[in-house]
């Protein structure tokens, strides 16, 4: 590529849902936590070193029965949304939450794949999670 010496239309788009390639013989569900592989794939949120935190299924990407990339799923990069966490208390409200699972954040985890930060406690081990400053 080469820089502009002319006006270009760089196609703007909010960016708030965007499509990832999900990895082999993999289910994303919608409302799941996603993160990508080290090889740049979707795959379901876990504690677990290489992943990266890219936000919230948007919807379904079921590619059990495929190889990398046969199926996308869109995801949220912004927003709040409801996870579990067990025994959240009311200290916990601004505090970092890190996946333990596709559904689950933790104020702490052995791989600190960062989810966001904790703002709301609907609900007994629900929290809220906004997203925003977590994603990549």
């Amino acid at each position: 590529m080469t820089a502009l010496t002319a006006n270009h239309d760089a196609e703007r788009k909010d960016g708030i849902l965007v499509a990832y390639k999900v990895a082999a013989r993999t289910v994303i569900y919608k409302g799941a936590l996603v993160c990508l592989n080290a090889a740049g794939y979707a795959v379901p949120a876990a504690d677990e070193a290489g992943l990266t935190f890219v936000g919230v299924a948007y919807e379904r990407g079921d590619n059990a029965a495929g190889e990398d990339g046969d199926v996308s799923a869109r995801v949220w990069k912004d927003g709040s949304f409801r996870v579990a966490m067990r025994s959240p208390r009311l200290e916990d409200l601004g505090a970092p939450a890190y996946v333990v699972d596709d559904n689950t954040v933790a104020l702490s985890a052995a791989h600190a794949v960062s989810a966001g930060t904790i703002v709301e406690i609907p609900a007994d081990d629900v929290v809220r999670v906004l997203i925003r400053n977590a994603v990549k």
